[in-house]
This record gives structure tokens, sequence and C-alpha cells, in this order.
């Protein structure tokens, strides 16, 4: 298989004999699988090997990013099965059932499932990491955090003391940890007032109150989560922050803390750094037609800058990830500044920022710059100095990508301004803005469609020319907690940097005008395109662009 696998990439210009040849001896040396091999060296990424696989094998390749699972399908199969034979069941249909599996050629499970559900099977491969990722979805992670935080509160609250060491209350963090992670929290968030404490996660970018805590046992759990962080625990006058690594299922997980006094004692904020399972691609993150073109088209430009703006949560450093891969060759040298790196992409030189030992981001970029960089990702324009240090690389032969806090693409262009750096540099280095806002998806269980009210149509004046207009939403299921949403996607505008754009930054014009060079799609005709098409809701575009 390696040969025709190896020839069939030659052949279709993914790989060259020499990455081959290279291939093939580090095979040699290690006993590993080619496609293995060609994916850790940086050849070719994970979704085409599957792809490539899938054409040798004869058996179809299942992209599970884009297509639903059917719960129904799920229940046929116990979790143990699913979980020791790689599998996910997707959907029945006709008396067959689909299943994605991480090696649909093995006769044995494909019988065994015969057996199990009396269906014909359907074997599809499919990313072995997606498929861990679905199986934790719809069959809950190893254990039950939700039972095990009743249990231990009811044991904490039968003590007389509690204190930090207490068995029943280190359950009960530790749980309230895995509960977060189990439901897709970014964020943790304890608070307190005269009554009671109250634990909320933020998921899909919306806070939500998940458990009550009597003030018996909230201030020895923020006392518990302090220790662990390192924090000082005799300390509650002023903020503190700290970190740790949770682990949970197998799984390490970084955990930010910050403290902070309020009125009734302390509040805790937990940011949840969970590492992805898989590097999207820029199709994945919403980037569609003509917005995919054009930053496709943009990101294999020579030199030059590209920025991404946004608020903070909105998919920024999600956005360059993406990008650089789409950019990963032999061929660049690629190296990054990131405060914290955040997924690890290979041939790429990823150096995280140390702000206490005095390792800045300016600091990086000067040293970046002494390392022949061809692709230079910049995780955040911070001050003048980095700004101004990153638009001389772009103006030299480099192409950097970065990020900045701005509302929208036009505005970033104003900040840039205000940031000191020149109208004529900022117009003859920057290649384009990207601004971009996160909109929670309808849940694909419980979607429906219905017909939008006059109110909803008015949103926007394109709407109203629409026939017979068709809107989705969610009536709301256990998948997703009865919110009728579940995932994000990006909603985007791309200011192309075209001659009539740079002639208005180059007199200072004002956003409008940049918007009207532009003549791009806006993030609000984004937006409406993914409601038409059955993404999101009105309601998510209201929230997330106004």
């Amino acid at each position: 298989m390696s040969d025709t696998l190896g020839n069939m990439l030659i052949e279709k210009g993914r790989i060259t004999k020499s990455q081959y040849e290279l291939a093939l001896r580090e095979k040699k040396r290690t006993n590993a699988k080619l496609g293995e091999i060609l994916e850790r060296l940086g050849f070719i990424c994970h979704e085409e090997i599957l792809e490539y696989i899938a054409k040798q094998t004869e058996i179809s390749y299942l992209d599970l990013s884009s297509t639903p699972v059917d719960n129904e399908a799920v229940q046929l199969i116990p979790e143990e099965v699913a979980r020791s034979c790689k599998l996910i069941p997707v959907e029945i249909k006709d008396g067959i059932l689909t299943v994605a599996m991480s090696n649909p050629n093995d006769i044995q499970v494909i019988d065994r499932l015969k057996e199990i559900t009396k269906l014909t099977i359907d074997p599809r491969i499919a990313d072995e990491e997606m498929i861990h990722g679905y199986i934790d979805d719809f069959y809950g992670m190893a254990i039950n955090p939700e039972e095990t935080i009743e249990e231990s509160l009811a044991q904490a609250l039968s003590l007389d003391v509690v204190k930090e060491e207490t068995a029943p209350l280190v359950r009960l963090v530790d749980s309230l940890m895995a509960q977060g992670i189990k439901d897709r929290a970014t964020d943790i968030h304890l608070e307190v007032d005269e009554s009671v404490g109250r634990v909320r996660y933020r998921i899909d970018g919306i806070l939500q109150t998940a458990f009550i805590l009597p003030k018996k046992i909230y201030r020895p759990v923020v006392n518990r989560i302090k220790i662990v962080a390192s924090l000082d625990i005799t300390e509650s006058r002023v903020p503190q922050d700290g970190s740790f690594r949770f682990t949970y299922n197998s799984q390490e997980i970084d955990i930010r803390v910050s403290t902070m006094p309020i009125f009734y004692g302390e509040s805790v904020v937990m940011r949840v750094l969970q590492k992805p399972r898989f590097l999207m691609g820029l199709s994945d993150l919403g980037y569609w037609g003509e917005n995919l073109e054009r930053f496709k088209r943009l990101v294999q430009k020579p030199y030059g800058m590209i920025v991404i703006v946004g608020p903070t949560g909105s998919g920024k450093s999600t956005t360059l990830y993406a990008a650089i891969k789409t950019l990963n060759s032999l061929e660049k040298n690629i190296i990054t500044l990131e405060d914290p790196v955040e997924f690890q992409i290979p041939i790429t030189k990823q150096s995280p920022i140390h702000e206490k030992a005095g390792y800045t981001f300016a600091k990086g970029l000067r040293s970046i710059l002494r390392h022949d960089p061809d692709i230079i990702l910049l995780g955040e324009m911070r001050d003048e100095e980095t700004a101004e240090m990153a638009f001389r690389a772009s103006m030299t032969g480099h192409l950097v990508l970065t990020t900045l806090h701005a509302n929208s693409a036009a505005a970033a262009v104003a900040r840039l301004l205000d940031m000191k750096i020149e109208p004529f540099v900022i117009s003859t280095s920057l290649l384009a803005v990207i601004a971009q806002r996160l909109a929670r998806k309808i849940c694909s269980k419980c979607k429906e469609s219905y017909t939008p009210s006059e109110e909803e149509l008015s949103y926007d004046e394109e709407l109203k020319k629409i026939k017979n207009p068709v809107f989705y939403r969610g009536k709301g299921c256990d998948k997703c907690k009865h919110t009728g949403y579940k995932g994000r996607i990006g909603i985007f505008e791309v200011l192309e940097a075209t001659e009539e754009v740079r002639q208005v930054i180059l007199r200072k014009g004002i956003s409008s005008e940049l918007e009207k060079a532009s003549k791009m799609k806006t993030m609000l005709g984004d937006g409406i395109d993914k409601v038409l098409k059955g993404v999101t809701t009105i309601d998510e575009l209201k929230r997330v662009i106004g």
C-alpha cells in the first residue's frame, strides 16, 4: 500500500519524489505507516491522507466535520463497542447503517456490527480524533461528572467543618471542572452574592448557570482552586492570577485562573485552554465562496500584511492557524510568536511569549527577523513598537499574519493610524484586513424550518426582496441543552487593499469611504447568507453584529 499511496501522491503533484524518498527512509527507520510519516513531516495534511487511502481501498471518505450524526443510529451500538473499535454510527437509511471508522477494512468488526444491529453495514473511513470527539459527545465522557457533583456536594454539606483538602470537596471541584469540559465551556465562572454561590459555564459564547453552591461550601471551593493554581489563600483583598493543568479523560488541559475581590467574597474565572482535536481548515471555519477564494489568494502573496480583527473570543487565532495550514511547506521558513502556543503545526517554529521573563512580542519579533523567515505569524499587535516592527517586516520581503482588537475591518485601519503607523506605510504594506465574529450554529438534531415574521425580514433590506423565504431554528433538545444551538461558525468581512482602498488610506479617509471603496461583502451580508443557508439565525446575527 505504501508504494501505491506514494505513487498516487506523486502523480497528483501533492508530494515530490525527493519527499517520498525521505519519507521511505523514515519509514524504514521507525516502521511507522507512510501516511503518518508524510503527515508528521508536514508534506500533506491528515484529511488528504484519508481521502487518498479511501481511493486506494475503494471505501468512501466521510468528513465528519460537515456530516450530521443521527442519535438514533448511535443508540444502536453500545458505547464500549464504539470506543474499543474506534467507530461512530452516522445514519440509518433503507436498512443500511453508515458507520464512520478509523479502520473500515476490519471485517471482524463489521461482522460484529451486523450481528448487533441486524442491518447491512456501510463502512466509511473517517478521522480517528473526530470519531473520539463524537463518541464523547453522544455517549458522554468516561465518567459522569454531574452525578459526582451532586454526591460530593451532599457529602461535603454533611460535614461540620469543610476544609480544602477534604475528599468530598476535592471531588466536587474536580467534577465541576470535568462537567465544564464535557459541556465544551471556554470559561468557568464562580461568583457569590448575599445568599448563595453560583457556577456558570460559557458555552458557545453564552454564560449558562450550571450549579448553585451553598455559602458554606463556596469559600472552601474557591480556596481549593487557589491552592491548585498556586495562589495565596490567605489573601482575598487583591486580584491574583495563576494556572494549573487538569487531566480529564486522559487529556491534559491548561487552566488559567483569575480571582477578584467582590462585595460578598471572591469571584473566580477559569479559562479552559483545551487544545482542539484537529486543526480546522478555512472552509470549516465559515469562509465560503468569494471570501474563501480571496483569503486563499491573499495568503499566497510573498510579502505584505494580513490583519485579523475582532473582539476577544471571536476566533482570530483559529483563523491564523487555518491560514498557516494552507501555507505549510518545506520551501518556507514559518515562524510564529504566540501567547500561548495553542496548537502545534508541523515544520513551523512556534515561539511562546514569556513577558515575566522579558520575552515580549516586540523582542521576539526582533529575534525572528534574524532567523531568515519567509512567513511570520504574530499573535497580536499589542503596542506601537510591535506594530511598527511588524510593518517594517512586511515591507522587507516577509508575509506577516497578525491580529488586532477592532470592531470592523475599516475601523482597524483607523486603529493602525492611532498607533502612529504612517498612512504611506499602511497603504504600501497592507494586503487585507479581515473582521470576524462567532455566531452559534443551529443544532442539527432539532433543526426545523419556518416562515419568518415581518419583524425578522425587516432586519435587512435584502431579505425583503426574497420571495417566500424559509428560515431555520432549533426547537431545543438534550443534545443542545434545549438552547437550539450547538457549536459556532465564523461570520466574516474581507477588506482587500485594492488601489481604490489604498488611495482612501493615504488621505486618511473615514471608515464608510473604505467600505465603499473595497466593494466587500460586509459581516452582515455574510451573516444573512448563513441564515438563508440554515446555518444560524437572525437572533444570533443581532446578538453578535447588532
